[in-house]
């Protein structure tokens, strides 16, 4: 299975600037480059922070854009998201009996489980509120062997000190529910705007630095650093379980040499 995930889009009403950026425009080169290079992907997963401010106009241009993905996708809310106003623009979205943004993909390499971490008008976030009673519910009725996470909010702490305040609240209880089941193979994450990899609870996961803004990474001050670096976004190779991934980033390329595309093979002396 291949699979696409995209976060941290940050779109903006049309005609306003993020940071001097324009983030649908950088949204669009990320397109074009799945269009071109990846459209084969079974799914697309964007998680979270689609807009900056979560307005009306912002989830109408970001419905616009994504007209032109030629790759299904599935779309999570983030911290700079409004759920209303996401529903109203995405209403064919799937959401839970209460409302919130979650919802599992089941495909032939296992389940995908969409996760709904958006405390509205606060940047940390939760799986109160019966969301983590839903995830360990989802967890227990896959006839799946494998199970894969998508948050907006990493589960675990990536060590840079200005996200403390921003982390998830309830990592207790969520890894209470996560180190029960065998099933989880890799967590997929966005929020922080680095790229970031590793382990947690012996699950790996993995967060890019995204479309919109990066920040530089560091590891002991409180304070950030935003930076226009190249958009970027990563491509899941999944099979039997396992998970390769490819990140992408989208700055200037020139080829400079290479080797024959079909060279002769010398046999092994």
């Amino acid at each position: 299975m291949k699979l696409i995930h995209l976060t941290d889009l940050h779109i903006v009403a049309p005609g306003e600037a993020l940071f001097t950026l324009d983030p649908a425009e950088r949204l669009r080169r990320v397109i074009e480059r799945i269009n071109l290079d990846h459209s084969d992907a079974e799914l697309c997963v964007i998680t979270g922070d689609l807009t900056d401010k979560g307005l009306p106009a912002a989830y109408g241009l970001l419905r616009e854009l994504l007209q032109e993905l030629r790759v299904p996708y599935r779309l999570l809310v983030g911290n700079h998201d409004d759920r209303q106003n996401f529903v109203q623009a995405f209403p064919e979205q799937d959401r839970d009996e209460r409302g919130f943004i979650q919802s599992v993909y089941d495909c032939a390499e296992g389940r995908l489980i969409f996760l709904d971490t958006l405390v509205q008008s606060h940047g940390y976030g939760a799986l109160t509120d019966g969301r983590l009673e839903w995830l360990s519910a989802r967890l227990a009725e896959t006839p799946q062997p494998a199970a894969f996470l998508f948050a907006h909010h990493p589960l675990q702490s990536i060590g840079m000190p200005h996200f403390e305040p921003y982390d998830l609240l309830d990592r207790v209880a969520v890894a209470n529910v996560l180190a029960a089941s065998s099933q989880i193979r890799h967590i997929f994450c966005g929020h922080v705007h680095v790229d970031v990899s590793g382990s947690w609870l012996d699950v790996p996961f993995s967060a890019s630095r995204g479309v919109a803004h990066q920040i530089v990474p560091d590891l002991v001050s409180r304070d950030a650093v935003f930076i226009k670096d190249a958009p970027a976004f990563d491509v899941a190779l999944i099979q039997n379980g396992n998970v390769l991934l490819h990140r992408f980033r989208l700055g200037e390329r020139e080829i400079i040499g290479g080797w024959p595309k079909n060279p002769v093979l010398e046999p092994v002396q």
